[in-house]
């Protein structure tokens, strides 16, 4: 629920600042108007240091049963975890850089350069190390006064031993400063370093929960200092003002906090293009749903709070992507097992957890209905399609099919003679079938099953857009009309198309009667848009024209969900196929795996199509967006303070 906000002017003596600013602080209702935006750069070093030392603790294992037993201050050991991290990552570059260098020359054996350098001067002699690729030797004969020292890889290692300087065409004269046993020395002393930092980090990371509270203390006072820093003061500092933001909701505890304070509060008219925040208040799947608001924009104060119906909304197409009970029951046994583990979470964990169990719910519920499990292929006969609605909507239009004995009956039949004279729709699409590799395929049933699953998205996709038109119908006139068009369209095209609608076979209304009430609700739904247009918007009701386009590509937008849905259905399908096919331990680990990587594809595809319908098909038609969040002067706490 979005609840409008007030704009307050306070005034009062400037020695009751500091105690108005607190009380304001510990009950978190005013959002006070800044001249300044508030930046996470700006924050004084101290919280800085706090922040990321932080960041660097979260990412360490956490040692349990760990005592505390350093006594320092809590900026100290901010500053010496981030210096030590930043110690950490130049020791890494280093041992990085050293064992590069080792590779390089180890095929040159281990030496000293101080011999080598004493044996030049003295035999007045140069010693020279050269490196060539081996199939740059294939045609060329290395010469003779070369000594070959060693192969590595596809690499040939010479020394060369002359009293001149020497270059050979083809070679690379190497160069070194430090000897190999040098080198390793430095490595074993760098990693020796490292590993001392990690245990550092390590050790520290106990102390996660201390800095926790302490950021959260030094954030309570610099918004505070943040905050009482944008009055403005009058009479010789003897009086100070500001404005500030507060709750419709939240108005009864204002003067409370006003008593006993030489401090008085008054409502002001808000600013024309005055920034007003959005201060959204849900509970329950309620409050879930406007985390996932949040992800994409913040609402405008004068759009009606959208999480509820994005949250159900994006259960179900998350439901319909991932097509399959089984899959749901994994998420389920996951998300308990998880919500056991993290009982005392914070809130925000909390709600993804809940989330998660929805979603796992929705899985299972619409898996049962599309009678996916595991993508196993199911006898028509088998008792659990008695629980499938798109089974019973596929016998439903097979009886519709045979007792019309229309085209498609004849295409069937053409296809499987042995089907003439049944009249049954069960045992029809029970019959209609192929042995093709060892696997039974219900031909006609898995055809009927796609093009009903095909149109159920549609229809979603159609009610989903109805509902936002509906939404916004006070506002746009215009909508009413686009309502009926959507719905004389739903009716119309099936005709246009020639093809059978479960409206049709489950005898609703028969094909001729739905192309003429459907062509009258289509055409009679764009008038009255224009003139309701018209009407509210003069001569710029005439976009309605464009209207059309655009609602017919957002309803086709949503056969996204028909497409992911088949292809996870296909995917499961497949692995199962090729796994019984490779016997019991490869057919076991191919299944496996193929699962395993449907369910990630299919949590990916669930996740950024099931908010995107929302996000942009359905928020197209009824959102603003483009708001700022509501931020008062609050009191931050961890979950140890709670």
């Amino acid at each position: 629920m979005i609840i409008n906000v007030k704009k307050y002017l306070f005034i009062g003596v400037q020695e009751d600042l500091d105690i108005f600013f607190k009380r304001a602080q510990e009950k978190g209702f005013i959002e006070f108007l800044s001249q300044k935006e508030r930046r996470a750069v700006d924050y004084p070093a101290t919280l800085q240091d706090t922040i990321s030392a932080l960041r660097i603790l979260s990412k360490q294992p956490l040692v349990k049963g760990a005592e505390l037993t350093k006594d320092l201050d809590a900026h100290h050991l901010a500053t010496t975890i981030v210096q030590t991290k930043s110690h950490l990552e130049k020791l890494l570059e280093e041992e990085r850089l050293l064992r590069a260098e080792i590779a390089r020359i180890e095929p040159l054996g281990d030496f000293s350069l101080s011999e080598i350098r004493e044996l030049e001067r003295e035999a007045h002699r140069y010693v020279q190390f050269f490196c060539v690729k081996r199939s740059k030797l294939k045609n060329e004969t290395p010469p003779e006064e070369l000594i070959h020292l060693n192969s590595e890889y596809d690499m040939e290692y010479f020394l060369s031993v002359s009293n001149q300087v020497k270059s050979y065409s083809g070679m690379i004269e190497m160069h070194f400063e430090k000897s190999l046993s040098e080198l390793k020395r430095e490595w074993e002393y760098v990693v020796s370093s490292i590993e001392k930092c990690e245990k550092e980090l390590k050790e520290n990371a106990a102390y996660i929960d201390f800095l926790k509270n302490h950021l959260a203390h030094e954030m309570n006072r610099y918004n505070l200092h943040f905050a009482s820093g944008e009055v403005s003061t009058h009479l010789n500092d003897h009086l100070f003002a500001i404005e500030g933001w507060i709750p419709k909701n939240r108005l009864h505890g204002l003067f409370p906090l006003l008593e006993g304070l030489g401090i008085h509060a008054e409502e002001v008219a808000i600013e024309k293009g005055e920034r007003v925040p959005t201060y959204m208040e849900n509970k329950s799947y309620g409050k879930v749903g406007e985390d996932l608001v949040h992800i994409y924009d913040t609402p405008a104060t004068n759009d009606k709070d959208p999480s509820t119906w994005v949250f159900w909304a994006f259960a179900v197409f998350f439901a319909m992507i991932v097509s399959d009970a089984g899959y749901g029951l994994i998420f389920l046994i996951l998300a308990l097992v998880l919500t056991k583990k993290f009982s005392h979470a914070p809130p925000a964990m909390k709600r993804f957890l809940r989330l998660f169990k929805v979603l796992s719910y929705s899985c299972i519920v619409w898996g049962i209905l599309s009678n996916a499990y595991f993508g196993i292929e199911l006898d028509p006969k088998n008792p659990l399609n008695k629980a499938s609605i798109i089974h019973y909507l596929a016998i439903k239009k097979a009886d519709y099919h045979i007792a019309l004995k229309d085209e498609t009956y004849k295409e069937i039949i053409e296809k499987f003679p042995h089907l003439e004279g049944v009249t049954n729709g069960e045992e029809f699409l029970h019959e209609a079938k192929i042995i093709k590799g060892g696997f039974t395929k219900y031909v006609v049933l898995d055809d009927f099953r796609d093009s009903i699953f095909m149109e159920i998205a549609l229809m979603v996709g159609a009610i989903h857009i109805i509902l936002s038109l509906l939404r916004h119908v006070r506002r746009h006139f215009g909508g009413a009309g686009w309502i009926f068009a959507i719905i004389g369209g739903y009716l119309f095209f099936p005709k246009v198309l020639d093809s059978t609608s479960f409206i049709h076979f489950m005898h609703i209304i028969s094909k001729s009667a739905g192309y003429e009430v459907g062509q009258q609700l289509l055409w009679g739904g764009i008038a009255l848009a224009v003139i309701l247009a018209l009407l509210q918007n003069k001569w710029a009701g005439f976009i309605e024209l464009t209207k059309p386009i655009e609602l017919f590509a957002d309803v086709l937008s949503y056969l996204r969900i028909y497409a992911l849905g088949l292809a996870a259905m296909i995917l499961a399908n497949t692995f199962n196929e090729m796994g019984m096919s490779l016997g019991f331990a490869a057919g076991f680990f191919v299944i496996l795996v193929g699962h395993a990587i449907n369910i990630v594809v299919g949590i990916m595809g669930g996740t950024i199509h099931g908010l995107r319908l929302n996000f942009i098909e359905w928020y197209h038609h009824s959102f603003q967006g483009g708001g700022r969040m509501f931020q008062p002067l609050k009191l931050l706490k961890t979950r140890i303070q709670d």
